[in-house]
C-alpha cells in the first residue's frame, strides 16, 4: 500500500492506492492552525485503524502540499506513524511533465499533480478544472506539457467574501437555484454563486479551447466540484481522484515502485 497526503488551506486528505493504481480507501480532516502533529498522527492511525490496516503494511507515502506552515507538522506526524521517512513533493521530484511556463517554480504542486493525473488516465489534451479554494484551469497536452491555465476565488471563499463583507448576509447551503431571478436572499446567493460559476466554467472553457486551437477534454476535479458536477452535462468529466492518481504516479517516478 501507498499513502498520498493532500495538505490543503481547509483539509488535509489522505488515500490509500494499491500497487495496481486503485485508491482503497480515503480520508479527510479539516486543518487547524492549532492542531499538533500528535493530533495530526492520531487521525492518521485512526483512518488506518479504520480500515484493517498496520503501519507497517504501508510501504512509503508522499506528501503534497500548498500550505507551507503546515508541512513540517504534517510530515511529521506521517512520518512517525509510519517509522519512515517520506517523500515531500518539491519541483525537484521527477514528474514526468514539461512545464511551459515563464516560472516553473510558482506553479502550484496540486495544479501539477492533477493535470499528470488526467494525462495518465485519459491520454489527451486536458483542461483540468479544479474547484477548492481557489477555482484553477490548467491545460496540459497529451505530450505532457503543462502549458498554463488561469485562476479565480473558490466559490466557497466567494461566499465566505460576502458574508463578512455584508453585515445582512448570512451562511447558505450551496444549492442550485431553479431561477435567476431570486426571489430570496438565499435564493438570490445561490442564483449568483452557483449558477454563475456554472456560467464561468462554461464560458471559460469555450475560451480558453478557442485560444488553444482545438477541443480539449474537459476535466473536473476538485472538493468542492460535487456543488456543480451534476448540474453541467456531459461536456465535463468528474474525476474526484485525479490529483492522487497523478500523486500516485510521481511517487513511482521517484522511487522505482512499479
Amino acid at each position: 500500500m501507498i499513502l498520498l497526503a493532500d495538505l490543503r488551506n481547509r483539509f488535509l486528505a489522505f488515500s490509500l492506492y494499491n500497487g495496481n493504481r486503485e485508491q482503497v480507501a480515503s480520508f479527510k480532516t479539516m486543518v487547524d492552525k492549532l492542531k499538533s502533529a500528535d493530533e495530526y498522527a492520531l487521525s492518521l492511525r485512526q483512518f488506518l485503524l479504520l480500515n484493517s490496516l498496520k503501519p507497517e503494511e504501508i510501504e512509503g507515502a508522499l506528501l503534497e502540499s500548498v500550505v507551507p506552515t503546515f508541512t513540517k507538522r504534517v510530515e511529521k506526524a506521517i512520518s512517525t506513524v509510519l517509522g519512515k521517512k517520506i517523500l515531500l513533493f518539491s519541483h525537484a521530484l521527477k514528474t514526468g511533465l514539461k512545464i511551459r511556463m515563464d516560472h516553473p517554480e510558482e506553479v502550484g504542486s496540486n495544479l501539477l499533480s492533477a493535470a499528470l493525473g488526467a494525462i495518465d488516465d485519459y491520454q489527451k489534451d486536458s483542461l483540468v478544472i479544479c474547484l477548492g479554494s481557489c477555482l484553477s484551469f490548467s491545460v496540459v497536452s497529451k505530450e505532457k506539457e503543462y502549458l498554463g491555465g488561469s485562476l479565480f476565488p473558490g466559490i466557497r471563499e466567494s461566499l465566505a467574501q460576502m458574508i463578512t463583507a455584508n453585515a445582512q448576509l448570512s451562511e447558505i447551503e450551496l444549492t442550485r437555484p431553479g431561477r435567476l431571478i431570486g426571489k430570496s436572499t438565499s435564493e438570490s446567493m445561490n442564483s449568483g454563486l452557483v449558477r454563475g460559476y456554472m456560467l464561468l466554467l462554461d464560458r471559460m472553457s469555450e475560451e480558453i479551447e478557442k485560444e488553444y486551437g482545438k477541443p480539449l477534454l474537459r476535466v473536473l476535479t476538485g472538493p468542492d466540484a460535487p456543488i456543480l458536477k451534476d448540474y453541467l452535462g456531459h461536456s465535463y468529466l468528474y474525476n474526484p481522484h485525479l490529483l492522487f492518481d497523478g500523486l500516485f504516479d510521481i511517487y513511482e517516478k521517484n522511487t522505482g515502485k512499479k
